[in-house]
């Protein structure tokens, strides 16, 4: 019995550690943030129009006797009309921020007017591939062996034009007894063609409360006291999961502006490969993802193919912070998400 509570309180040393702020994105392991470059899309610069050339009128040539219709040969204008700098802006404002590209470590520099880049979410329902109605439940563990610490439970809906989502997160078993924790995280938004568009983000935990606005029509999102420029695709903590299963990546890697109530930071995801998961009901076939946030590792396994990607949710997530503990969020209730 002392055996088994000096391990238990060993293990709840680290409880606290892995019960930051989001699970995925540890802020409590992090350093003072670093200062990052928020960058917005830009409008592309009008195109300078020729001006008109006044072409000379030749002298009327001699009159010719003039040949029967059958003798004339037909002559076809072909007229090109080069799209206009208007349109050509709009395009490249309708492209998101969120892009499946290869590999690259620079981040355009953001505008002078940030909310001429952004446009207001589509009027119309968006064909989003995620159930109206959802849910997933996870076991959280510590270590390779898999030592139970909490659950991790996600409920979703949306109507094509806006969605909810929830998380709550907190110790169960031994380590509720020692160290009983409870995170909630909300986010709620729009959907368009892009996938989600976050309005209000807010995380609520035993430390105090977090939060984040996105004000898209200004292009600038709110947090701890001050307003930062945003760009298309910026998602929150909790958005995250259900934008990557959205964007299904299967190769090179995304970058995506996240907001974690605290601060506003640029993330790259790379693709590293495909992998099968085990689970009780079968096997499951998953992208693997990795990000870093300070010094901490994020890995995340994507569902593949398009019945497992109506889930939503990933099917694993991993933290292995630096001290090389690695913390594990396995979904438990896979059947649960179907659409209700």
């Amino acid at each position: 019995m002392p055996l088994l509570l000096a391990l238990a309180a060993s293990a709840l040393l680290h409880v606290a550690a892995v019960v930051a702020p989001g699970w995925t994105l540890p802020e409590a392991l992090e350093p003072d943030p670093t200062p990052t470059i928020d960058a917005v899309l830009a409008k592309a610069p009008a195109r300078a129009e020729r001006a008109p050339v006044a072409k000379q009128v030749p002298k009327p040539p001699a009159r010719k006797p003039v040949p029967s219709a059958a003798a004339q040969p037909a002559v076809v204008a072909e007229t090109r009309s080069a799209p206009s700098a208007v349109t050509a802006a709009a395009q490249v404002a309708a492209e998101p921020a969120i892009a499946i590209a290869e590999p690259k470590s620079e981040v355009s520099a953001a505008p002078s007017d940030p909310a001429k880049a952004l446009e207001p979410p589509a009027s119309q329902a968006a064909d989003l591939a995620l159930p109206a109605k959802g849910r997933m439940r996870y076991i959280v563990t510590r270590g390779e062996g898999g030592f139970i610490i909490g659950e991790s439970v996600h409920v979703w809906d949306h109507d094509g034009l806006t969605y909810r989502l929830e998380s709550l997160t907190e110790t169960t078993g031994i380590a509720a007894v020692f160290k009983p924790a409870r995170i909630v995280q909300r986010s709620e938004g729009d959907v368009g063609a892009a996938g989600l568009r976050p309005r209000e983000f807010r995380h609520e935990r035993a430390g105090g409360i977090d939060s984040a606005s996105f004000d898209w029509s200004r292009g600038v999102v709110a947090y701890a006291g001050r307003e930062t420029g945003l760009v298309e695709g910026t998602q929150d903590m909790l958005s995250m999961y259900y934008q990557l299963v959205l964007l299904a990546p299967r190769g090179g890697a995304v970058e995506m502006q996240i907001a974690t109530g605290r601060k506003l930071a640029n993330y790259r995801f790379e693709v590293l490969g495909e992998e099968i998961l085990s689970f009780p009901a079968g096997k499951r076939q998953a992208v693997r993802i990795r990000t870093r946030s300070g010094n901490d590792h994020i890995e995340m396994w994507l569902p593949v193919g398009a019945d497992e990607q109506a889930r939503g949710m990933p099917l694993k997530i991993r933290i292995t912070d630096r001290k090389g503990d690695i913390y594990d969020q396995i979904a438990d209730d896979l059947a649960a998400t179907e659409t209700k």
